[in-house]
């Protein structure tokens, strides 16, 4: 090695050797983008249940590690059926991070359990409102709308969702009954 750089000394060389990658450092932003399109862009059932895996582990990234260490606790505490627990723990969470989609999507999934459809409501809409191209979100939504009897709203949800994740598969099968059942009141 040494030899190496005496040679490259001599020569003139820049003897600091340069690694070329071939692709620049994607921001987790970048990464995301690139799965949503793939996602969008998805040819099979199978593999855009694949990607939107890797998406929904992407969102869950975009808060730091105190925000992660929060949710994982409500989602023990959930688990265990703690819900006051999962409930501190959510609260503790919004107010660190506000605008973290995920910690609004486990507030509503929690609400919604717990058959508070007001709450789930006001939690799925902060989300989509942080995070429009949340397809569980407004999957959730969808449902929780329908469950409220606004069934306009509910099929205007799942359409959001299939604008980002055209293959869900409860999306498609409530936006196809939704559109039949609003289409037979029509005529």
């Amino acid at each position: 090695m040494i030899e190496l750089f005496l040679v490259l000394a001599q020569t003139g060389a820049d003897p600091v050797i340069r690694l070329e990658t071939g692709r620049a450092h994607q921001t987790l932003e970048d990464r995301l983008e690139a799965r949503l399109t793939a996602l969008r862009e998805a040819e099979t059932p199978a593999s855009a249940d694949m990607i939107a895996d890797e998406v929904l582990s992407l969102w869950r990234q975009q808060a730091g590690p105190v925000a992660d260490l929060l949710l994982k606790r409500a989602e023990d505490a959930r688990e265990r059926g703690d819900r006051d627990t999962a409930r501190r723990a959510l609260n503790h969470l919004h107010l660190l991070e506000p605008e973290f989609s995920e910690g609004w999507v486990a507030a509503a999934r929690l609400a919604a359990e717990a058959e508070d459809w007001s709450f789930a409501l006001e939690a799925l809409n902060a989300a989509v409102e942080h995070e429009p191209r949340r397809f569980d979100a407004w999957v959730m939504l969808g449902q929780a709308l329908e469950r409220a009897g606004a069934r306009t709203a509910a099929l205007e949800a799942y359409e959001e969702a299939l604008a980002v994740h055209p293959h869900h598969a409860r999306a498609g099968q409530a936006h196809a009954r939704l559109s039949r059942d609003l289409a037979g009141r029509a005529l």
